[in-house]
């Protein structure tokens, strides 16, 4: 039974002003004094952009330009951390995201040839055929073939998988491509996609601003160094895909449904993938406006879709592309977390090859777990959309078995808009840069475990609350199935009753529940007090039965609490501890229950604070015996694992009827 030491349940750490949305109470706008500091660190940003641009980044210069990358991530985050009122400013942001945009733009990083395959693509749709018709080397495109461009694609196998929204944007390299070459043709399709991303970052500084959070959250996308690598150098189509996401989410903060819509199909038609959050979108305006007013105003958005697909149609073409894109899930294999960890056990323990099965049965899993999201998710808030629509990016990505560094920007977008797992993407933005070094044969492992390690790590770290209560609300169940037969009576004191999840479980029919605990931990609707850990504010024998669960190895004197519940108890005292035998247990349990409290807001202070008060189970009976209770039943209730053990102890009582004992006490509010 912990003694907390005085805070404010639920309270966050806050940097100047603002809240953990980046929330601004004051209004939004600069509100400080420009700093040299400030000035310098947004110089060394855009001077790690210069030398990325010097660099190529090329994959013979991996370490030089890793230097001036993580030297230009560390720029922004000194920016965003101190430099939030400089980054509110939107010419500051905004101006900066375009310089940095214009700085690389004239580069050609040979660290991904997808660019090749976009020209490709246009030069077929200018010349007439369908780029999802033919694979590139089939012998109806040797007209194509004898190009240098067609040497250069990759995957010439494989049926194009672009969207339509893609296409048209390649239409722009295939057009310059017939008397221009490479690589002027490449810049056009670049020119367009930069274009696209711009006008998407303008919509999510709406949207940032229309939600009440500070401009300058939106640094983390607009001047992250993964995105000007990635889509400015790159030109990968996530471009368009940040246009219909910058839409989208400028729709959901102005509540204007149609718009939100258009940029979901846009979005998809660029990529494929957003149409993964369609179902969150359709549920969330489905309860805001009911079915009616829904599907009116997706109907623009469905008719717009057609028209961007309806050129590019011909009988066969899905069969075409699904089974491009079932090739990808089943055999291409880059960055993958999951799928590399599950293959590595398959490989240890039979000794066989086992990806081409878990690629098809991760995305299984992915299916189920978005299908949960989708349905369960709480989206009411337009926090809780992004949240939401984070949630399921991140699960594509953790089951998916190819994450090329492009693919973050998806999640990238939506970070400004939620502190969920906020540190989590900002990490893996970073470290997909390690990624890189595959190409020049460094082992795919070592760049993959740092990648889904760190990312590992803030998840416990960031989502260790909601985890943590999770776990407990299951312990709660196994401790109530463990107690229940024990208990007497229809008035229960659950005395250290921390959250209170033991109580919540065992209140059936007319079972009623006090909760009495030392600080305010109750998180259930069940009547609780606080008091001071050693005199009980009720009458003797005022309750049916006393519940110490887990509980007197906290406090400061477990003789006293032992004393206290055996008075207030009419019938009994149930008692479920942690014992041990030996030294080397005592010291594990020490261990572990300091990491397992050490953020729930249950810390002792005062006289015997340094450690718990573990016992051995004869110490624990002889205290009760001391106490002058019998026991009734003393048994392990577990067989491996920590001692877990149950006593349940009586106090002799007078022969005299109940009705003489205590009264029953009001119920704490």
């Amino acid at each position: 039974m912990p003694v907390a030491r005085p805070a404010i349940r639920g309270a966050t750490h806050t940097r100047r002003g603002t809240d953990l949305k980046g929330r601004n109470p004051h209004g939004l706008g600069p509100s400080a004094r420009l700093r040299p500091s400030t000035v310098v660190t947004a110089g060394i940003l855009w001077l790690s952009v210069l030398a990325l641009a010097l660099l190529g980044p090329s994959r013979d210069l991996l370490l030089p330009s890793l230097l001036a990358y993580s030297c230009g991530f560390a720029a922004l985050l000194r920016l965003w951390r101190h430099d939030l009122d400089f980054l509110d400013d939107p010419r500051i942001l905004l101006g900066g995201a375009v310089l940095l945009r214009l700085t690389l733009f004239p580069t050609l990083p040979d660290l991904s040839d997808d660019l090749y395959r976009y020209v490709w693509d246009g030069w077929l749709s200018v010349s007439g055929v369908n780029p999802f018709r033919f694979i590139p080397e089939a012998p109806e495109l040797a007209g194509f073939q004898d190009s240098d461009l067609f040497s250069a694609i990759n995957s010439p196998e494989y049926h194009s998988i672009y969207p339509p929204l893609s296409q048209i944007v390649f239409l722009a390299g295939g057009a310059v491509y017939g008397w221009a070459g490479w690589p002027t043709a490449a810049f056009a399709v670049k020119a367009v996609f930069m274009l696209m991303e711009i006008t998407g970052l303008a919509f999510l500084f709406g949207a940032v601003r229309a939600m009440g959070i500070r401009p300058g959250m939106l640094a983390l996308y607009a001047l992250n160094p993964l995105v000007l690598i990635t889509l400015t150098a790159g030109g990968h189509s996530e471009s368009g895909l940040i246009l219909g996401f910058g839409m989208m989410a400028y729709g959901v903060a102005e509540r204007k449904q149609k718009l939100s819509w258009v940029g979901l199909v846009l979005a998809g038609a660029a990529k494929g993938i957003p149409f993964l959050l369609g179902p969150l979108l359709l549920r969330r305006q489905w309860e805001e406006s009911g079915p009616r007013r829904t599907l009116g105003a997706a109907a623009p958005a469905f008719l717009l879709g057609l028209a961007l697909f309806a050129p590019f149609y011909f009988p066969g073409v899905g069969q075409a592309v699904g089974s491009s894109a079932d090739l990808y899930v089943r055999l291409f294999e880059f960055n993958a977390g999951l799928y590399f960890a599950l293959k590595e056990a398959g490989l240890w323990l039979t000794g066989a090859d086992w990806g081409k099965t878990i690629g098809p049965l991760l995305r299984g899993i992915f299916l189920a777990g978005a299908a949960w999201g989708w349905l369960r998710w709480p989206i009411g808030s337009e926090e809780g959309f992004f949240r939401a629509s984070l949630a399921v990016l991140g699960l594509y990505l953790l089951t998916a078995t190819t994450v090329h560094p492009w693919y973050l920007t998806w999640g990238l977008a939506f970070v400004p808009f939620t502190p969920f797992l906020r540190g989590a993407w900002i990490w893996a933005s970073w470290a997909a840069f390690l990624t890189y070094f595959v190409y020049v044969g460094v082992p795919q492992g070592l760049p993959a475990t740092l990648f889904w390690g760190g990312i590992g790590i803030f998840l416990l770290v960031e989502g260790e609350g909601a985890v943590r209560d999770r776990l407990l609300w299951m312990a709660g169940h196994r401790k109530a199935w463990q107690i229940a037969p024990h208990l007497k009576g229809s008035l229960i004191l659950d005395l250290g009753a921390g959250e209170g999840y033991v109580a919540r479980v065992l209140r059936r029919g007319d079972r009623r529940f006090l909760l009495i605990d030392v600080g305010p931990f109750f998180r259930v609707a069940i009547p609780g007090a606080v008091y001071d850990g050693l005199d009980l504010p009720l009458r003797d024998r005022s309750v049916d039965t006393v519940l110490l669960s887990l509980a007197l190895h906290h406090a400061q004197d477990p003789d006293r609490v032992i004393a206290e519940a055996l008075r207030v108890a009419r019938e009994r005292v149930v008692v479920t501890e942690s014992a041990y035998r030996w030294h080397w247990e005592r010291r594990l349990l020490e261990i572990a229950d300091r990491w397992a409290n050490r953020t729930r807001g249950m810390t002792r202070s005062g006289e015997g604070a340094e450690t718990p008060h573990f016992r051995t189970v004869p110490d624990w009976e002889a205290a009760f015996r001391d106490e002058g209770a019998i026991v009734l039943r003393s048994e392990r209730l577990n067989i491996v694992g920590h001692r877990h053990h149950l006593f349940v102890v009586e106090r002799p009582v007078p022969n005299q009827t109940d009705s003489e004992g205590g009264e029953t006490p009001e119920e704490p509010g």
